[in-house]
């Protein structure tokens, strides 16, 4: 009985040490700091009240695809085969939104996170662009700090078991449906409520999964 026991813990520990192992890039950016105001496509919604959030997952082939090829060959995420489905963001959400600029965002303006931060968060979101962006525009509207924000998304994400998505991908009648049936099959207190499965065709594009304040799964809310 303590043989199987301890054989369940390993392979559990396993499973969270191997989402944290990743290739770093050979050198890393210097300046990453996000500021809204300087982007004309963004915007500040600072008196929403977050009701739930979503945990944004993003399938990695897909999201280089759509790059244009200057731009990908400069995204470190799609120079190599290591990544698949990885954390977009952590998005705080309202239910009363009827658009997108509804929901929370870019609270406050915040400094660079240290680079030993964005280091041991990469292999969950690789780009020191991205942890720095997401953290501005969406931690910073519930979270006090960068830490913490990304701290909740490393237990939430390592909580997850994430199916087989390549050999999912390879079935020729693959849908959203299929994807959607092997999360639940692997996290049964996952609803079928409480995540979106985004495709284009047969191209994944990406996966949320709504929590409830205590950040336990709730129901999605479109």
């Amino acid at each position: 009985m303590k043989t199987c026991l301890f054989l369940v813990v390993l392979v559990f520990l396993v499973s969270i040490e191997a989402k944290n192992l990743c290739r770093f890039p050979k050198t890393w950016k210097a300046k990453y700091d996000f500021d809204y105001k300087k982007r004309p496509s963004e915007w500040a919604t600072t008196n929403a009240k977050t009701d739930y959030y979503k945990l944004v997952l993003s399938w990695t082939p897909s999201f280089c695809k759509d790059l244009p090829a200057a731009q990908r060959n400069r995204t470190f995420q799609c120079q190599y085969d290591d990544f698949g489905l990885i954390v977009h963001g952590f998005w705080a959400q309202s239910k009363t939104a009827r658009t997108m600029k509804n929901h929370p965002r870019n609270c406050r303006d915040d400094k660079q996170l240290p680079l030993l931060t964005i280091k041991r968060h990469f292999c969950m979101m690789p780009g020191e662009s991205l942890i720095q962006a997401e953290w501005e525009k969406h931690g910073t509207c519930s979270f006090r700090t960068g830490e913490e924000y990304l701290n909740t998304i490393e237990r939430l994400y390592s909580q997850l078991i994430i199916p087989d998505i390549k050999q999912l991908l390879r079935d020729p009648r693959v849908d959203q449906y299929k994807i959607k049936k092997a999360f639940l099959d692997k996290n049964p207190k996952l609803g079928v409520k409480q995540m979106i499965v985004y495709m284009k065709g047969k191209e994944l594009i990406d996966i949320k999964i709504c929590y409830d304040l205590k950040l336990n799964f709730t129901n999605c809310y479109r």
